[in-house]
């Protein structure tokens, strides 16, 4: 492989071997090593700044927000409506399928690190419309803790833990995205009840 030009406008690369010894099969090879789909067509995210991203939080009607820290970093902090997809542990690569080919997606990690290698799995999967903020460590706008569910958050938790079925999971602060309240989202709603939060 001698070059590869890019359009960041079509989120497309092409790859270009000049030499005469490597055989198609070793081309492949080559390809599929550096995350790039076989059919000639790479899709490459767009690197975001965090200003940016705000903006396309303000304008953009449908958009996944997708953050591949652990559980554990994401309830410290996370930027509303996230959908926690751990990198490091997998989760990203068992459930990628969960979003929309049709929808802009948003990736963020701590520092970049994890976000980067995310983005490019998501490139390699066909998702033609990534865009990778890097590090919440830069991020100036509004974030949310787990635990930050309000009273109305408590009373839906009472509800679920009832067996009544609340028209909004989401409200809850779903950590997973499975659209289900688990130990974390317990323990912080029944520890937010009794003051302790």
């Amino acid at each position: 492989m001698t070059a590869v030009e890019t359009d960041l406008t079509n989120h497309t690369a092409r790859v270009i071997f000049d030499d005469t010894e490597t055989n198609p099969e070793q081309m492949k090879a080559a390809l599929e090593e550096d995350i790039y789909t076989v059919d000639g067509t790479t899709y490459l995210h767009s690197d975001i700044s965090p200003q940016e991203a705000e903006d396309m939080l303000a304008t953009r009607a449908e958009l996944f927000i997708v953050d591949v820290r652990e559980m554990n970093e994401f309830c410290g902090d996370h930027i509303p409506s996230s959908l926690n997809y751990p990198w490091s542990s997998g989760v990203l690569e068992e459930r990628y399928a969960e979003l929309s080919h049709d929808v802009d997606i948003l990736v963020y990690c701590k520092n970049g690190g994890r976000s980067e290698m995310a983005a490019a799995f998501l490139d390699s999967r066909g998702f033609t419309s990534v865009y990778d903020m890097g590090g919440i460590s830069t991020w100036e706008g509004e974030t949310l803790s787990c635990c930050e569910i309000g009273m109305r958050g408590a009373i839906l938790a009472l509800q679920l833990m009832a067996g009544e079925s609340p028209a909004n999971i989401l409200m809850l602060g779903d950590t997973d995205g499975d659209g289900k309240i688990g130990l974390v989202e317990v323990i912080c709603i029944l520890g937010k009840i009794a003051g302790l939060r």
